[in-house]
């Protein structure tokens, strides 16, 4: 029952006469029990015998640990040093005996250990190894992965370090929650679990004992805490269930419940999991390196739980380690709920909220989740003043939302410092679960290795493939193609290492989706953002190659985060004009986004509609805004294309010669990115395909004026190219432009089969003679595109079949290129300059001064009609898209797209509704 103070202070004097009011006082204090209301005797003698069991607590810990409360400290890393890092094994035994296996410091030793692994794990002399977190959860080696590590520090103190994450953290719980009387329902009174927003996506413990028919008790309670508010998986329970029987245990539900509550318990013999807490950091500091298991952001650099800020990293991380052992020390003392004045507390709840999201009043670095939208952030400029050492290693060794089968490495653009992201926990989705249901690995592994001052990559991908690379913590000093590692690209996607044959590997993370690509290093030069692309990595044009510009392989890996479809095509409806409004310039695309569209589904005619559409353009130029228009048809010329916006009702500039000219700046043709490239890859004398003149004027205007085309100077075309496909004329043909020196095929209209013969002769002669190593006669196509549009059919047009109002379908430039690549018999590939392609994308960012245009890709939006090429430009580039339904493509289309990272910004049904 409860008594007064003075009757309690009565009855200890009579054991002991020597105790004063002040002495009781000051127990009540630390108690946390009220001094002027009735005091529970219960928990005034529970509390003194926590207390002296506490002691014995601790004298314990010591004597398995005996150097507890010393902090190692490492202050150079210099070149006989290798330190490696590991993070995130989450109970995944395999996964962690695979790790010491590509390990330089970690090595098994003496007899064969059966369950324990092939010997005693040992650590080389000059080696060190930093475990990042996340010990424990999901694969059935939780107790030998911790106890591993804790032989292993046990052993070597000063040279092994462990970062504490959240799974490891917030096993604290267990011991609390699961005393007698308490469960679920008792958890959610005390307030349960707050950091989890409502609507909570699990349900509460009531409704879930009776989804799955469990009785109300302490297994139900850990199947129901592991499930729905610790961030496991179902198969966990079971998981833990099947190492105690495999160690030689008992594999009950009992078991498993008590496995949970001892590992934490303070008076127990063997709390293996306090244990790890104890004699891990939030934070390391190893020379000029720190390893934290969240991550950093500006809230929580140098934030104290309930305490001023850290003025440096040293005394921050030491600060934020010292917290954590008084946490653990107020855990060891008080472990049990307890009643406060305004809630109910347990000894370290702070240390347990720090583990939480949104723990640490949002200052949290053990949960936190550096990304946005699923792919990676440039770290902010602030912390890399404070950081230890300028220039540097990875600031936030780190754990996040999986990015693909290795570890993501971001560069600092100003100061190099760099953010290497180490979880690969969901690297292959399909790896076998025969013996571990949660193993989302497989055979992937990478090893973060830190020597000297480099930092070092490798590791296997799922297919087998190796890859690694080398960092130096001074940028200008990595060498290519190490040195684009960390860069980002123009599509979002980050450089995340190198495969065996020198391609580089990047990755584009975007809601429950990654897509991995490789390319050859001079694509990834081509495609980095303006704030990466230094001397060091520019690739000049005149070395550009159609082999390694298109032969990049394009992977989608699936996260499992479920109904995510739906969210994308809803968020891209969700059109918001203040945001499309606060672009700096805007690209246009023509057919079936200005004219050409189809007005029925709007109640409109077609005519009706273009005329809203062109409205509202030309508020957008009236505004002030930067308006461009693009096209891939190359029988445009930039002049041509002025002309037809004119006509079309487009106020692009006043209507004299002047401004005519002055408004070529606004036009971007197909015609003139492939003159524009041309020029820059040194082509002079190219055979050119084509049966309009605007592709011939443009090549003109950049200088380059002896080509040999299949049309005359007045646009006629050429008869001996309507001949019949013989030898002879094949050969004559090519006999009287020997020195052509490239092919470009254009929009044309005219393609005869003595064309496609005298282009694929000249690619097939050229690489029959050349030699090893040796430039060889590439093609460029004016455009991808499969098909072309000719115009709509009228609206009266056979409507017995219902075709009117329909798309005119044509040969697309990508088709007429693919057959001359086809008939040479090998695998050609030809050089694009259109939409989507990066030669256009850099002509669009390219300086004026470098008859470029200019454009800041990241305050840009495309607006098109067609998925493949106006959005995938977009895409590839980094700008923003609005999809317009007024075209080619349909809402059905729309919902048939899986790839999220190739979803356009928003969708319209046309530029009317914007």
């Amino acid at each position: 029952g409860k008594v007064e103070r003075c009757m309690l202070l009565e009855a200890l004097c009579s054991i002991e006469p020597s105790w004063t009011d002040a002495d009781l006082l000051k127990i009540l204090q630390a108690a946390g029990m009220p001094a002027d209301e009735p005091i529970s005797c219960d928990a005034f003698l529970s509390f003194l015998f926590e207390e002296s069991a506490a002691e014995r607590s601790l004298a314990d810990a010591k004597t398995r640990f005996p150097q507890l409360g010393e902090i190692p400290e490492l202050p150079r890393i210099t070149d006989d040093m290798t330190v490696e890092f590991l993070t995130d094994v989450e109970g995944n035994w395999d996964y962690f005996v695979h790790f010491v296996s590509l390990s330089q410091v970690l090595h098994w030793s003496g007899s064969e250990r059966g369950a324990w692994g092939p010997g005693e794990l040992m650590l080389r002399d000059q080696g060190y190894f930093v475990f990042g977190g996340d010990a424990v959860d999901k694969g059935p080696g939780d107790i030998r992965v911790v106890k591993t590590l804790l032989s292993l520090k046990r052993r070597y103190w000063s040279r092994v370090f462990i970062v504490l994450g959240n799974r490891d953290l917030c096993k604290l719980r267990f011991f609390a929650e699961l005393q007698d009387g308490e469960d679920g329902s008792a958890f959610e009174a005390k307030g349960g679990a707050y950091w989890i927003p409502d609507p909570k996506p699990c349900p509460d413990y009531e409704t879930y004992v009776q989804m799955h028919g469990l009785e109300r008790g302490h297994v139900s309670t850990v199947k129901w805490i592991l499930d729905c508010n610790m961030g496991c998986q179902k198969t966990t329970f079971g998981a833990r269930r099947h190492e105690l029987a495999l160690l030689g245990g008992e594999g009950s539900d009992e078991a498993v419940v008590w496995s949970y509550r001892d590992s934490v318990d303070p008076y127990g013999s063997d709390p293996w999991m306090l244990d790890l807490l104890r004699v891990g950091q939030l934070a390391v500091i190893l020379g000029d390196s720190l390893f934290v298991h969240g991550g950093l952001y500006e809230e929580a650099i140098g934030a104290m739980p309930g305490e001023a800020p850290a003025e440096n990293m040293q005394s921050w991380a030491s600060r934020l380690n010292a917290w954590k052992d008084l946490q653990l020390q107020d855990f060891v003392e008080r472990p049990r709920w307890r009643e406060a004045s305004d809630a109910f507390r347990r000894g370290g709840d702070m240390l347990i909220d720090y583990g939480c999201p949104g723990g640490g009043s949002n200052a949290t670095i053990v949960y936190h989740n550096p990304f946005n939208n699923g792919n990676p952030q440039q770290l902010a400029s602030r912390p890399s003043g404070g950081l230890p050492g300028q220039v540097g290693r990875p600031a936030g060794l780190q754990r996040a939302p999986p990015h693909g089968e290795s570890p993501t490495v971001v560069r600092h653009v100003r100061t190099g410092l760099l953010v290497i992201t180490a979880d690969t926990s969901f690297s292959n989705l399909s790896a076998l679960k025969l013996f571990n249901q949660a193993n989302n690995r497989g055979e992937v592994v990478t090893v973060v290795r830190l020597r000297g001052n480099e930092v070092q990559l490798e590791g296997v991908l799922r297919d087998g493939s190796p890859h690694g690379c080398r960092l130096h913590c001074d940028p200008t000093k990595d060498k290519m193609p190490d040195a684009l590692v960390g860069c980002q690209l123009n599509d979002g996607s980050w450089v995340k290492t190198v495969m065996e044959d020198g391609r580089v590997l990047a990755a584009l993370g975007k809601r429950f989706q990654v897509n991995v690509q490789t390319m050859h290093p001079g694509k990834a030069c081509l495609m980095l953002k303006s704030v990466y692309a230094d001397e060091r990595l520019h690739v000049s044009l005149k070395n550009l190659s159609a082999e390694w510009l298109l032969e990049s392989q394009l992977e989608v890996q699936l996260c499992p985060t479920d109904g995510m479809e739906v969210q994308s095509l809803s968020h891209a409806m969700l059109f918001k004009p203040e945001e499309f409004m606060s672009a700096e310039t805007y690209i246009f695309d023509g057919h079936g986004t200005l004219w050409g569209v189809r007005g029925v589904q709007h109640g409109l005619t077609n005519q009706d509609l273009e005329q809203q559409v062109i409205a509202k353009v030309n508020s957008l130029i009236a505004a002030g805004k930067r308006v461009l228009f693009a096209t891939n048809d190359s029988n445009y010329s930039r002049r041509m294309y002025v002309d037809r916006l004119l006509q079309n009702g487009i106020q692009l500039c006043d209507d004299d010669e002047m401004s005519r000219r002055q408004a070529k700046q606004k036009v971007v043709t197909a015609s003139f990115t492939c003159a524009w490239f041309l020029k820059k890859a040194l082509i002079r004398r190219p055979f050119v395909l084509c049966s309009h003149l605007g592709l011939l004027e443009e090549l003109k205007e950049a200088g380059i004026t002896d080509y040999v085309a299949t049309i005359d100077e007045y646009g006629t075309p050429k008869q001996e190219f309507f001949a019949p496909v013989t030898k002879d004329n094949v050969t004559r043909l090519v006999h009287q432009s020997k020195d052509v020196d490239a092919i470009v095929v254009g929009w044309d209209q005219q393609l005869t089969a003595l064309k496609v013969a005298v282009a694929a002769a000249f690619l097939k002669w050229s690489r029959d003679g050349a030699e090893e190593g040796q430039n060889v006669m590439q093609i460029v196509q004016c455009s991808s595109d499969h098909a072309g549009v000719l115009g709509v059919t009228a609206e009266d047009f056979l409507p017995g079949r219902q075709w009117a109002n329909r798309s005119i379908p044509a040969v697309g430039n990508g088709t007429m290129s693919q057959m001359i690549c086809a008939s040479v018999g090998r695998d050609i590939k030809a050089i694009d300059v259109g939409k989507p392609s990066e030669v256009l994308i850099e002509a669009l960012k390219r300086p004026v001064e470098e008859e470029g245009y200019g454009v800041h890709l990241d305050k840009a939006v495309m607006v098109g009609d067609t998925l493949d090429t106006d959005i995938e430009l977009a895409v590839r580039s980094g700008m923003r898209s609005l999809l317009v339904l007024s075209g080619v493509t349909s809402l059905s289309d729309l919902e048939k797209l899986r790839e999220t990272t190739r979803f356009p910004t928003w969708v319209v049904d046309s530029l009317a509704d914007i």
